[in-house]
């Protein structure tokens, strides 16, 4: 037989497969349509806990408030300074003796200009954040692609002449940060 003959005969041999398999399956899946569907499985019943148990669950969640409300007040208490704890209990800072001294922390004049100065730092970072923003939502923005060279330049010129001289504001109050953050000292009194 020519191999023809025989491709052809292998061929028509699965087809012949797959007609049968797939009447086979048309007729089990009318006989399972056609048995009613199985009764449905009553669902368990639900029970009420026990007042015992409800009981021990309240008791349970009153103990945790009441240790959370604890355990907060102890760490509220440490992180405070000494003098603030006098204030809380009543004493004030003016009824107590002289000699007696608070643990309060004094911050050194360089602090101070270290705090302002970072300040203005963080100011000029929004300020350029902010620009950068616009510029990106510009660059985003699919009417911007119909617009030409010089009309996106245009467009966006002013936002990087800002963005420009605001991050040379911030190079500048960085060094200015750099030059008094390493002399600020925190002491007692």
């Amino acid at each position: 037989m020519p191999p023809e003959q025989e491709n052809l005969n292998r061929q028509l041999e699965a087809l012949q497969r797959y007609v049968s398999d797939l009447h086979q399956q048309r007729d089990r899946a009318k006989a399972a349509a056609a048995q009613p569907p199985p009764a449905p499985e009553p669902e368990p019943e639900l029970r009420r806990p026990s007042r015992r148990w409800l009981l021990l669950t309240g008791l349970l969640v009153a103990l945790a408030l009441v240790g959370g409300v604890v355990v907060g007040a102890l760490a509220w208490s440490n992180d405070r300074p000494t003098g603030a704890k006098a204030e809380v209990a009543g004493v004030s800072s003016a009824t107590q003796s002289p000699d007696t001294t608070t643990g309060a922390l004094v911050a050194s004049p360089a602090c101070k200009t270290a705090v302002d100065r970072a300040n203005t730092m963080l100011t000029i970072a929004v300020k350029l954040q902010r620009e950068l923003a616009e510029y990106s939502r510009i660059m985003r923005d699919p009417s911007t692609r119909k617009l030409s060279g010089r009309e996106v330049v245009a467009k966006t010129a002013p936002l990087l002449q800002a963005g420009s001289s605001d991050s040379a504001r911030f190079d500048q109050a960085l060094t200015d940060y750099r030059q008094i953050v390493d002399r600020c000292v925190v002491r007692t009194p």
